[in-house]
């Protein structure tokens, strides 16, 4: 008889792979210490050489480690193994919304009184904790029916105040995100505030409201062109169901220049207690387009 291998990352037991990315991979775990299912990160291992990937989940850990909330994934350690570094988190049993919207609207239409109004929370979170997060998009927030929203993947998170070096040199930063929730200001190299992130944010609920990106490009020259002066589209062209005032929030917030969308994801977070979002409350089956 043949046995079964256990395979264990420190002190934490591999159960099974929930995620696999270009660097990385996700597994649920069992950490052995402390008798609970976690999340564990690692870098694949031709990647732990690389300094900055690895320099960017220590940076994950760094960040998250810090924020305390029911709407960000709790983070708790960082180490080594046979020279291949992970982190731990909380286990959270919930799809990426990418992974919902790719089963189709009218499979997780129901759920969006719900989810918009927190992911607008867990990015107010964030921010009034002083950091922008820089890769807002579908695929960095966890759904679960029961425990709702959770944001994830705290790589590229700066300080909101950036540092007295960079505002004398007024310092452009290297543009770093994914393209299609892109903000202007970060395609350009400019400084950013939590306003970029509501550009993202906007990039986000335009695709999970219609069930499809709200740039698209034939190259990436194109799709980043149309971000930075392309008109804005409109979401109730591809679904009815959504109001004349969350549209012209959602307009709002996908605004080219900073200075033109709301100040906060916490003045969203106020509008959304005033406004509706959908004429009528969806129901399973609603089809977009």
């Amino acid at each position: 008889m043949g046995s079964t291998q256990v395979m264990h990352i420190g002190p934490y037991r591999l159960l099974n792979v929930v995620y696999t990315g270009q660097t990385s991979r996700t597994w649920q775990a069992y950490d052995d210490r402390n008798r609970r299912y976690v999340g564990l990160k690692t870098l694949f291992q031709n990647v732990s050489r690389d300094h900055k990937q690895v320099q960017m989940l220590k940076w994950e850990y760094q960040v998250g480690s810090k924020l305390q909330n029911e709407r960000i994934i709790d983070i708790f350690d960082f180490g080594w193994y046979n020279k291949v570094p992970y982190i731990a988190m909380e286990w959270y049993a919930a799809s990426n919304i990418k992974q919902l919207v790719h089963k189709g609207y009218e499979n997780y239409c129901v759920a969006l009184p719900i989810m918009i109004p927190q992911m607008v929370e867990s990015l107010a979170v964030l921010h009034e904790a002083g950091w922008i997060h820089r890769d807002v998009k579908p695929d960095n927030f966890l759904y679960s029916e029961e425990k709702g929203i959770k944001l994830i993947d705290f790589a590229l998170c700066k300080p909101i105040k950036p540092s007295p070096l960079a505002k004398l040199l007024k310092m452009k930063s290297t543009p770093q995100g994914t393209p299609s929730y892109m903000s202007p200001e970060q395609i350009r190299g400019l400084p950013l505030d939590g306003r970029s992130d509501i550009y993202s944010l906007a990039c986000a609920f335009f695709e999970i409201l219609s069930g499809r990106p709200a740039f698209t490009g034939n190259s990436m020259n194109e799709l980043l062109q149309k971000h930075v002066s392309g008109a804005i589209p409109s979401v109730r062209a591809r679904n009815k169901n959504i109001t004349e005032d969350f549209s012209t929030l959602l307009a709002q917030m996908m605004a080219k220049s900073p200075k033109d969308r709301p100040k906060s994801a916490r003045d969203i977070a106020r509008a959304l207690r005033s406004i509706k979002v959908f004429t009528r409350p969806p129901k399973e089956g609603d089809k977009v387009g």
